[in-house]
């Protein structure tokens, strides 16, 4: 038998955890072993699987009580005799996909304990899965009388709602449910699916951008590729378009996100990246990184060159060779994470590769930028040189990691070995320049 601290212990919580700090954990740990993400290790689907397990368990009222106080997480006897017993064993069932025994253990929970609103909420999933809307609908709008809201009681009456035919009323109640849990991707995914029913593009696209985001925060792969899918199906179709800008307002609307990336990223550079990447389209991604690599390119010619880094040569000679060197490193690094990625059979493209590759560039621009302010404090400019390198290479680790999901391992040796290989390049560029 389990001691009662197995699952906690799995998602690095206390016994009196809230559900807030179980969700928390659980999601922050399934990210770090989720399949996907590890392709390569055989042990993370243990892992994660183990992790859902203590995280179904827990967030499960009744079960956590019966896990707390037995140490097991089922019913095991062969007549079950209370609500609780008929519900455990409903779950199980479920489980099974055994939906009509289960349906029944439900309502044999509920007759003896009408009050017991997770059960009305299991009934209802099960009802969902056996085509049972109107039954889905009923369960639904009794959850809504209880004082204690579960969160998925909007989500169901959503789903039903929109596979009877009522969208309007769907769009409300996931709404609703994303009001309640504004982290939850299937509620933006569904919500999406019911935007495009009423032809309402622009609100369609930006729901499955903001699932597409939470979905790879969660390390959910195939809920990202599905809502990335629905999003170029749009612009395929030409179905949407974004909202109208004059060409004044879209230049100005670019030059506000890249100056929120950039002081973002020499803030919190992993966090910063991924965040503003899931919320641009691709088109948007493309020249946010050619901005971003323009900032780092810019910083580097003017502050080489008053560094002097090629003292024996013209002015217009060595503007010239620092610029091209270092578009060499940028177009090198382009090709090396389009080229491993295409290895390692990433989903990508040449606009994310673009973008990894500007960011990437931009710390260690702007270091020499203020370089020749700096130098006369020669402590001051070693300090903010280890700071340039960490940025850098931790901006292309989360580029890596967390846009083209490479594993932690792959991402941890890829990162140094670009980088070598596309300052070679433009190094070699520069002697054979000058």
């Amino acid at each position: 038998m389990a001691t009662a601290d197995d699952y906690y212990e799995r998602l690095q919580v206390s016994p009196d955890a809230s559900q807030a700090e179980i969700k928390a954990a659980f999601r922050r740990l399934a990210r770090r072993y989720h399949p996907d993400l590890n392709p390569n290790d055989p042990r993370a689907l243990e892992k994660f699987r183990a992790l859902h397990e203590a995280y179904e368990v827990l967030t499960d009222r009744v079960q956590r009580q019966l896990y707390d106080r037995t140490g097991t997480t089922g019913y095991n006897e062969t007549r079950p005799q209370t609500a609780h017993d008929f519900y455990l064993r409903g779950i199980q069932h479920a489980l099974e996909r055994q939906y009509k025994t289960a349906l029944a253990d439900f309502d044999r929970a509920i007759e003896l304990q009408p009050e017991l609103a997770e059960a009305y909420l299991r009934r209802a999933q099960v009802r969902y899965v056996l085509n049972d809307d109107a039954g889905v609908l009923a369960d639904c709008q009794r959850l809504l009388h209880f004082p204690k809201k579960l969160s998925q009681t909007h989500y169901y009456l959503g789903l039903a709602r929109y596979r009877l035919g009522y969208t309007e009323s769907a769009l409300a109640a996931f709404s609703a449910a994303i009001a309640q849990e504004p982290d939850d991707p299937d509620a933006y995914f569904q919500r999406g699916v019911a935007y495009e029913d009423v032809q309402e593009w622009n609100q369609a696209a930006n729901d499955f951008q903001t699932a597409s985001m939470h979905y790879q925060a969660q390390g959910n792969l195939e809920g990202y590729h599905r809502s990335c899918d629905r999003i170029h199906a749009l612009r395929k179709h030409r179905r949407f378009k974004l909202k109208t800008r004059s060409r004044v307002m879209h230049r100005w609307h670019l030059w506000e996100q890249a100056n929120r990336l950039l002081f973002g990223l020499l803030g919190n550079p992993a966090e910063e990246l991924t965040a503003l990447y899931s919320r641009l389209t691709q088109r948007q991604v493309l020249h946010m990184g050619c901005i971003l690599a323009a900032f780092g390119l810019g910083g580097f010619t003017l502050g080489g060159y008053v560094l002097r880094f090629a003292a024996n040569a013209s002015d217009g000679v060595a503007l010239a060779g620092l610029w091209l060197s270092g578009c060499a490193v940028f177009l090198s690094l382009i090709i090396t994470l389009a080229a491993s990625r295409l290895w390692l059979r990433r989903h990508g493209s040449w606009a994310s590769d673009t973008f990894i590759a500007g960011a990437t560039l931009l710390p260690m621009g702007i270091f020499v930028l203020i370089s020749p302010v700096v130098l006369v404090i020669p402590w001051l400019w070693l300090f903010l040189l280890c700071i340039a390198m960490h940025h850098t290479f931790l901006t292309l680790y989360s580029g890596c990691h967390q846009i083209h999901h490479f594993s932690e391992a792959v991402a941890t040796w890829l990162t140094p070995s670009l980088l070598f290989l596309s300052l070679s390049v433009g190094y070699g560029l520069w002697t054979t320049w000058l």
